[in-house]
């Protein structure tokens, strides 16, 4: 599991039980797929489906741009 403290609050990518990755925010999967990697790219480019997050104004902050660089817990 991978987690990023983002503005909004801590988002995590774990592996769910289909055996694909999913990004969870606030107890939610939002959405999941076959690579970490590509969470984390839906995340940088802020294309999560999760309106709390893809609606933000991140125009002021670093987001993670690789996997690399989110917490490995």
């Amino acid at each position: 599991m991978w987690k990023y403290n983002s503005p909004i609050g801590p988002m995590y990518i774990q592996r769910l039980n289909d055996g694909r990755y999913g990004l969870v925010y606030d107890g939610t999967v939002w959405e999941s797929s076959y690579s970490p990697q590509a969470e984390a790219d839906n995340v940088y480019t802020q294309c999560t489906g999760c309106s709390d997050w893809d609606m933000f104004d991140a125009s002021n902050i670093d987001i993670p741009s690789d996997l690399s660089e989110w917490e490995h817990c």
